[in-house]
This record gives C-alpha cells, structure tokens and sequence, in this order.
C-alpha cells in the first residue's frame, strides 16, 4: 500500500531559540499530562472528601469509590479544603505525560464582572505502537488498520527519529482542554502536508462524510479496505 506522505513529509522542525516557547500554534506538538477516560473500562472513579479532626486540629482526606452518577445530583456541605461547591466533587483522574498536538488557536480574551477567560487550548494525545516494560506492542494487523483510517477516531503518523516522533497515532477521542502552563513545547510541529489530513480527518470524526471532505484520503483508505481484507 502506498503511503499517503513519505514520513520525512510528516513533521517540521521548529527552531530552538527562546521564542519558540512563545508560540501556540495548531499543529505544534508538546508534552503535557494526558488524562485518561473518567469511569474508564466501566469502572467509578474516585471521590476524595475531606474531614476535620478535633484532636490534632487538622483536617483528613478519604478516598472511596463513586457509586453512581447520582452523587452529582446530592448535594452536601461545602469542602473548601479541597475548593468544591455544596453540588461538586474532588474527583481523581488518572494522567500520563504524553506527547500532544494542538488543535485549537489560541482564546479571545473576555471578562464578565469576576469571570474571566482561561488561556487554554484542545489538545490531541499522541500513543506509540510500542511495548514497555508494562504493555505489549501493538499487533501488526491492527497498525496495519490505523495505517489505512480504518477507525474514524484514530490518525496515523509514522515514525521520524530525527524529530524523535515514534510510529503511532493521534487518539481524536482523548481530545482533552488543557491549561496553556501545563504545555510543554517540543521543537515539532504537522508540516504543511500532514496538517490538513489530521484537520480532515478531525471532520470526518465529528461526522462530515469523507468522501465530500478529502478525496485523497477516500480513495487512499479504500484502497487500504480493499488490500487488507484480501489478505488471508
């Protein structure tokens, strides 16, 4: 199957001086803490309560498990040692620092009395096919599959080690919004080709059909369909 860049066609370099931590520009890639899904795999996520303790004058922190989505819908007294209202909760997430490609430009500033804007951006997490001393590699078939678009939620992208991009994919359903001082910048960036495939291929997740959105992609992923289903 032949590939839709050659991956030295995949990536730009960006320079090293001090205003490289200036910018935030679509298509850059950085580091940042990569949430995972809350209730991930079925499972109630956390709930962390505080106490006050009379005998040593100190508050306690308890972690347990959620029961249900009903807990939002109780209220209970303000926490303010962990900062939640009467109707929110401390909820513990799980985060590995991953790299990610920002999608979104930068906010229009805007007050509203005490509100403000957060100078934030919508990040896509980046996931390497390759094992680790806690998880496999992926199967060969299944990098054969993201290869070819088969799963409208996941973007290819090839390895580069003079970027040192390793081969895996964007994970369009952990896009997550991220507060701009948790940005990590990484000299990289989609070049000018890459760009508007991952762009595409974000419409084609939202529900655009591909066809009326890229021809390239639609003939390139038939293609794949095609070779890859003849295979034994």
């Amino acid at each position: 199957m032949i590939d839709l860049l050659e991956p030295s066609q995949y990536y730009s370099r960006l320079g090293s001086d001090l205003s490289l931590g200036q910018v935030y520009e679509i298509g850059q890639f950085f580091w940042a803490p990569a949430l995972y899904l809350f209730g991930e795999h079925g499972r109630n996520p956390y709930v962390v309560r505080s106490a006050y303790n009379q005998s040593n004058r100190d508050y306690s922190y308890q972690v347990s498990q959620m029961q249900s989505a009903s807990e939002f819908r109780a209220t209970q007294e303000p926490d303010h040692t962990l900062g939640t209202r009467s109707d929110e909760r401390a909820v513990i997430i799980r985060a590995k620092r991953r790299p990610v490609i920002l999608i979104s430009a930068s906010v229009v500033p805007w007050t509203d009395g005490r509100r403000r804007h957060d100078d934030s951006f919508l990040v896509a997490p980046v996931y390497s096919f390759a094992g680790d001393e806690t998880k496999r590699a992926y199967n060969p078939t299944f990098i054969e599959r993201v290869k070819g678009y088969f799963y409208w939620q996941l973007f290819y992208l090839p390895e580069n080690p003079g970027v040192r991009i390793r081969e895996g994919f964007v994970r369009l359903d952990r896009i997550q919004a991220i507060h701009q001082s948790l940005l990590e910048h990484m000299p990289v960036r989609l070049s000018g080709d890459a760009q508007p495939l991952l762009h595409n291929w974000i419409r084609v997740y939202l529900g655009e059909t591909l066809s009326e959105v890229d021809d390239l992609l639609f003939d390139y992923r038939e293609q794949a369909i095609t070779q890859l289903s003849s295979q034994p």
